[in-house]
């Protein structure tokens, strides 16, 4: 159930609107009597006005000041006629008059009004940073909370939409070994085509802010000459948002923001201010992120030959073997065949890059998916999800050959000897599954080696 008129929200309020009516009431009623004109007619009803200023918003406080002016008007129509019929004189002889304190009471209403709007206009900005700024420092606990590089991103998308609305983003990486910006979260009706199409450092909006390091908010961003078109995409009025994401003194990508259509659209000094503010929050978590991410990968990668350790392995076998929909999950376990021999002859530096090179050829011969682990020493594993024994026996073929081809680069008498078993057929669980892998791989080595054997 509704509470009652529009001025009056609640109970609360009620008396002090009751009391400037009551104020305006009065002013009428005083200049009638005392035809003193402006002081009776003017203040009264002004200072019912006033009164409930800080109580009502806006358009309710505008509206009592439009009620308090006519009812100075009312009161100084009231002090004339009062005065004309006491004098002996017509209304028609004081209009001049009249006119003179409209004049008079419109400017004295305009004044208190544009000063108090302002003010109050002022209390409201002020709140909303002083809100906005308590959602950053909400913001920032989360993101130093998020280690995760793409949970980072989605993070920072939908958390600056509460700080500034925006119809589009797109977060852009620097790619400086390709000289490119690329694209890496897009929140956008065309974001599919936004996200396959990479471009030069130095194009567009974006690419300027990437070379000058400086934030730019551009209000009708169509009419500005370094705008670029993403191919596919059309041609529409919009403003954009585009500030530099820093990173170790560079610059390390950018969060772009964009609204579509024409004035009503722009954005505002505030809201670009607290984008840039957002943005260097962003930035400090991406940094964060990327170096946990950096930190967990060399902790993950075995430093002699590049691919994943021991310990990687062990962890993705669990969650592989866990997930119903990796099965059936092919396990290959290699091992290279006369190494030692090899690294006696040789010496340990040219064994050591001997296992970088046959490294390099497993995950040139693997599937996207499939993933490369050093197990220890000369002994190296492979895990194929979504994969049928048979089919893991030819990818473990093309390991083989991968392997005699360095062989042959590098004069060496090294094969390797593969076995090859499969979750859940061999085994379900991973002690299982490695021993299968590892009794298959010993029958590889007791028939010769160089070949791939299945587990029985």
């Amino acid at each position: 159930m509704t509470e009652g008129p529009l001025l009056v929200r609640d109970r609360s309020r009620a008396p002090f609107v009751l009391a400037a009516v009551i104020l305006m009431a009065l002013g009428v009623a005083v200049a009638a009597a005392i035809g003193e004109r402006l002081d009776g007619a003017a203040v009264l009803p002004l200072a019912g006005a006033v009164l409930v200023l800080p109580i009502l918003e806006r358009r309710a406080s505008f509206a009592m000041f439009v009620l308090a002016f006519a009812a100075s008007m009312t009161g100084e129509v009231a002090a004339h006629l009062a005065e004309g019929m006491t004098l002996g004189g017509g209304l028609a002889n004081d209009l001049l008059p009249m006119a003179s304190s409209a004049a008079m009471l419109a400017f004295i209403y305009g004044l208190v009004w544009w000063v108090s709007d302002q003010s109050r206009l002022a209390d409201a900005r002020s709140a909303h940073a002083l809100t906005s700024q308590r959602q950053l420092l909400a913001l920032n606990e989360r993101f130093l909370a998020t280690v995760d590089p793409a949970q980072v991103l989605e993070l920072i998308a939908d958390s600056l939409k509460a700080v500034v609305a925006y119809d589009n983003l797109t977060i852009y990486r620097v790619d400086r070994h390709a000289g490119v910006l690329r694209p890496v979260l897009a929140r956008d009706r065309f974001a599919s085509l936004i996200l396959d199409n990479a471009f030069d450092l130095d194009h567009g909006i974006t690419g300027w802010v990437v070379s000058h390091g400086e934030a730019q908010c551009i209000n009708d961003a169509q009419l500005d000459p370094r705008m670029m078109l993403i191919p596919g995409t059309p041609a529409e009025a919009e403003s954009l948002i585009v500030v530099p994401l820093m990173g170790n003194g560079m610059v390390a990508g950018t969060l772009n923001l964009g609204r579509m259509g024409d004035g009503d659209s722009h954005f505002s000094a505030t809201e670009f201010e607290m984008a840039r503010l957002f943005a260097s929050q962003a930035a400090i978590a991406l940094q964060n992120a990327d170096l946990h991410r950096s930190v967990s990968t060399r902790a993950e990668t075995d430093a002699l030959t590049g691919v994943q350790n021991r310990g990687a392995f062990e962890a993705r076998i669990a969650a592989l073997l866990g997930d119903p929909g990796m099965q059936p999950l092919t396990l290959l376990m290699l091992d290279l065949d006369r190494f030692k021999t090899f690294n006696d002859r040789r010496g340990h530096p040219a064994g050591d890059a001997l296992l970088g090179s046959i490294a390099r050829g497993i995950s040139g011969a693997v599937r996207v998916g499939d993933r490369v682990y050093r197990y220890g020493g000369d002994e190296f594993a492979v895990l194929l999800p979504s994969t049928a024994r048979a089919v893991g026996a030819e990818v473990g073929e093309r390991i083989r050959a991968a392997i005699a081809a360095v062989d042959e680069a590098v004069a060496t008498s090294v094969t390797t000897s593969v076995g090859a078993a499969s979750a859940p057929d061999d085994a379900t669980g991973r002690d299982g599954l490695v021993a299968a892998a590892d009794a298959a791989l010993y029958r590889a080595k007791a028939s010769g080696g160089d070949r791939v054997v299945l587990a029985a």
